[in-house]
């Protein structure tokens, strides 16, 4: 008998904690209580608990990265010391775009702004 009541509440606590999330999911996807899929919730948790962070890492643009640009710093001054480059021509050249997104790996996790 013991046994029984273990198992059921188990899968009362495991259903309760599924119905919770997919109602927490679908708010947050600007849906009603029922109106999210399971076919499209079944991707969420899929994508939540996705072990293979290179899928992640793989759609950073690797060239505009921050190493990149520290590196680029010492490139012109050989240039600036050979006296072949105008001052007007080294502003011009110094405007850049606005950064792109940071990723940031710290332990599994990977946070990107």
């Amino acid at each position: 008998m013991s046994l029984r009541k273990t198992l059921g509440i188990l899968i009362f606590s495991t259903q309760a904690v599924v119905a919770v999330d997919y109602n927490m999911q679908s708010q947050k996807a600007g849906l009603g209580p029922g109106e999210l899929s399971m076919k499209s919730y079944a991707a969420i948790v899929q994508k939540r608990y996705d072990k293979d962070p290179a899928s992640q890492i793989a759609t950073v643009p690797q060239g505009d990265g921050l190493w990149q640009k520290v590196t680029g710093i010492g490139s012109g001054i050989g240039a600036g010391l050979s006296g072949s480059a105008d001052l007007a021509e080294a502003q011009v050249g110094g405007e850049e775009e606005a950064p792109t997104t940071v990723c940031i790996r710290r332990g599994t996790a990977l946070n990107c702004q």
